[in-house]
């Protein structure tokens, strides 16, 4: 009878309100303007690992895929980028973004976005701007009181990291190799993970058993190649090829997520296929593969070079408060809306 009440407390409540205030002191002060973008729309952003909510309804227009399947969006990614290309340079947006099955202490179905683009900006200037919005934070008076002992940012690759944790590069490791360690360190896969192109996933598990739960204000770095849809391509100080892709870590927890953004538009179209047919190998539903935003880098003005980050404030407020799940600082979660 008491799931009327938030399970947030009211002084939480209190502190996700100043977190949101810092956030658009920080934003205004470099000219940033904030934007509101659709939650329900026929675009959606296809990835593997991440399933949208689908809406469907008879009093929905037919959209330019020719349903009335509308998704509510995963991140505003799409229609962010759509406004970069009409020719907005500076933008961010604070919103509710949903994934279907995700809900744990980490996890609800609907979540808080925080999310920025930058044109102009380049793999470098994206990571330095997360440091000095998460610095600003941690200099906040507000959080200052609750939290002392912040940690510097740092910034580190993803390699040197692997080889920190795991005990060697990730890097020509065969499948055997992967498993015998896996074995070796205790550490259980499912059958899936022997089979041939499995190596992404060997690099992503190891990654989050070993070396993730020991990262504390940590911006890591140039990601392997082919873990990041929509970022460019680039090449590391040893000429290895990495996804120019960079992720904040704070507690052992992954707090954002950025890129150099991906501006050409066949070849988002090429990763957009390869992901839409794995799908439907895996059995899983299936989405559109085109889109407005796709629409967009093929106008005569296209997507401007820029970066772009991802920051799930639920999980920023957590590490502020030192909270035990995000139940404690959202006000009401998926059983209790």
């Amino acid at each position: 009878m008491d799931r009327f009440l938030p399970t947030a407390s009211l002084s939480n409540i209190i502190y996700r309100s100043e977190l949101l205030r810092a956030v658009r002191v920080f934003f205004d002060g470099f000219g940033f303007i904030e934007v509101q973008t659709p939650v329900l729309s026929a675009d959606t952003v296809i990835d593997n690992y991440v399933e949208p909510l689908c809406v469907c309804d008879a009093s929905l227009p037919i959209n330019f895929h020719g349903s009335r399947n509308y998704y509510l969006q995963t991140s505003p990614e799409f229609a962010m980028k759509r406004l970069l290309a009409a020719g907005m340079d500076s933008i961010y947006q604070i919103c509710p973004a949903f994934r279907c099955g995700d809900r744990g202490k980490l996890h609800n179905i609907e979540f808080t976005m925080l999310e920025w683009y930058r044109t102009g900006d380049n793999y470098e200037t994206g990571m330095r701007l997360l440091a000095e919005l998460v610095q600003a934070i941690f200099d906040n008076k507000v959080f200052q009181k609750i939290k002392k002992n912040f940690p510097p940012i740092s910034f580190m690759r993803f390699d040197e990291i692997f080889c920190k944790y795991v005990g060697q590069s990730f890097r020509n490791l065969s499948i055997k190799e992967f498993s015998d360690i896996a074995k070796l360190r205790g550490v259980c896969y499912p059958d899936s993970y022997l089979v041939e192109g499995s190596e992404l996933l060997w690099i992503d598990l190891f990654f989050s058993e070993f070396a993730q739960p020991e990262l504390n204000g940590v911006i890591v770095y140039d990601y392997p190649e082919g873990q990041s849809q929509l970022a460019c391509c680039g090449t590391d100080i040893n000429g290895n090829k990495i996804s120019e892709r960079f992720e904040l870590f704070l507690g052992g927890i992954e707090i954002a997520n950025g890129y150099h953004e991906l501006s050409d538009a066949e070849e988002l179209r090429e990763r957009l296929q390869n992901v839409a047919a794995k799908r439907e190998n895996e059995g899983k539903i299936k989405f559109p593969v085109e889109s407005r935003l796709l629409q967009a880098m093929e106008s005569e003005s296209g997507l401007p070079p820029s970066s772009g980050t991802a920051l799930g404030i639920d999980r920023l407020l957590l590490y502020l408060l030192d909270a035990n799940s995000i139940d404690d600082v959202i006000t009401f979660p998926i059983e209790y809306s």
